[in-house]
């Protein structure tokens, strides 16, 4: 090779380039999807008035916190797994997971089905839903067994076929904009926004599987006796269960952060107050969306980087990514100070604008979750879930604390900062646990709970 030559070959692509690419994938589906969520979020906001669609956001709070209890993170299995075999190149162990992983996803299904029926009736009554909107309620949760598509969405990852898992994903938003506006037209009303929105999860994971069928086909990962048994699945997948259940019940905790809150708000101050809490929540969050697809692309980053090297080696990349995470939660909080009234105003009119301190103290509370983002991903990627679990489950525990207590004395905005102080505290307690992790002989000083 001459020097010349040399010179113009490629540079390889480092983990942090090759994370922003798939991220920027991601995110123009999420950019698009964020345009249409804003029209049919104002459509239903203005058409069910703020009561009812506090009424709306509390069903669907319901039926995805069922959906947050009962599913596997299966994607984060197939990724921490199958960069494993992908890299020995063993197809038929990484059949083995995908098998798993999909069964995962059907049992959550099927468990989810059974107790959003059960679950609805009992709890209801004692939030105040008339039997009308408990069988809604039912409904909406019964549909939700269509959003298990971990399977499909690890295989898309691991592969780096980002653009494809954006294709896919594009297919919620839309799907979602045309239900929207058909229940808008054919005077639907509550449950016919609930069918658009059951519908729309449908269509997007049979979009997502058909795309990632296509890519195991022709990557040759679907033929061959034995690629899809399970007999000896521990054995070449050591602590897979354990991983698999670790996450889900992380992932759990999850929904005491977005689900309970509106819940909760909907219980102590009625449907308007669930509404205008959803609201804030939805914008708080949207302005996020690129540094939520960033931590989508890098975990598969972490995992190939953590085969065979230590958790340090993560580092540099962690700190780039809070820098870049660190500059776009300032500038959103800056915008939502400036502008967050006008916002209100437009997207659901002068019946919400009352929510504003709420979305500025929710949009201070994303933008420091944003900065220790990459952590419960490395976490998980470098086989330490169980400390993600632990610092996660130490500051869901405060949080509800602080959630029944300042939601009583403060209304809605006491639940806004329930949110801030507590996002602080788990940050805090995954970055102690991350820095556990690669160093041994902090053993003696920093709590033993926080180790996996």
């Amino acid at each position: 090779m001459t020097p010349d030559a040399a010179t113009d070959a490629p540079r390889p692509e480092g983990p942090i380039r090759r994370a922003m690419r798939n991220a920027a994938w991601l995110l123009g589906g999420k950019g698009v999807g964020g345009l249409f969520s804003l029209v049919y979020l104002a459509l239903v906001a203005r058409t069910l008035g703020v009561a009812g669609f506090g009424l709306f956001a509390m069903i669907l709070a319901y039926g995805q916190a069922l959906a947050n209890v009962v599913g596997f993170q299966s994607w984060q299995t197939v990724i921490r797994y199958g960069a494993h075999h992908r890299a020995d190149a063993r197809p038929e162990l990484f059949g083995q997971v995908l098998l798993f992983s999909t069964l995962l996803d059907l049992g959550a299904a099927l468990a989810g089905g059974a107790i959003a029926v059960a679950g609805a009736l009992i709890i209801g009554p004692a939030i105040g839903w008339s039997h009308e909107t408990q069988v809604l309620a039912a409904w909406f949760g019964l549909s939700l067994i269509f959003t298990q598509r971990g399977a499909p969405t690890g295989v898309l990852r691991l592969f780096d076929r980002f653009d494809l898992a954006a294709y896919a994903e594009l297919t919620l938003p839309t799907t979602r904009l045309i239900g929207t506006l058909a229940a808008w037209v054919l005077d639907g009303g509550l449950a016919g926004y609930l069918l658009a929105w059951a519908l729309a999860d449908l269509i997007t994971t049979a979009s997502m599987w058909w795309q990632a069928w296509r890519e195991l086909v022709k990557r040759d990962m679907v033929g061959g006796r034995g690629r899809w048994g399970l007999r000896g699945l521990t054995t070449g997948n050591p602590g897979i269960w354990r991983f698999s259940i670790t996450t889900n019940l992380t992932a759990s905790i999850g929904l005491v952060w977005q689900q309970v809150p509106v819940l909760a708000v909907g219980w102590i101050a009625g449907p308007a107050g669930a509404g205008g809490y959803r609201m804030a929540t939805q914008l708080g969050t949207a302005l996020t969306k690129p540094v939520t697809s960033l931590a989508r692309s890098i975990y598969p980053e972490f995992a190939r980087m953590s085969v065979g090297g230590s958790p340090r080696a993560l580092v540099p990349v962690l700190a780039r990514t809070a820098w870049i995470s660190a500059a776009l939660g300032l500038a959103s909080v800056v915008l939502i100070a400036a502008a967050g009234r006008h916002i209100l105003l437009f997207v659901g009119g002068p019946d919400y604008v009352f929510a504003y301190p709420v979305l500025v103290v929710l949009t201070l509370a994303s933008a420091l979750n944003l900065v220790g983002f990459g952590l419960e991903p490395a976490l998980v990627a470098i086989g330490r879930p169980g400390a993600a679990l632990v610092a996660r489950g130490l500051a869901t525990v405060v949080y509800i604390a602080l959630l029944a207590g300042m939601l009583r004395w403060m209304g809605p905005i006491g639940a806004a900062w329930a949110t801030f102080i507590a996002t602080g505290l788990s940050t805090v307690l995954l970055g102690v646990a991350f820095w556990r992790a690669g160093d041994e002989r902090a053993e003696a000083v920093l709590p033993t709970a926080l180790r996996n």
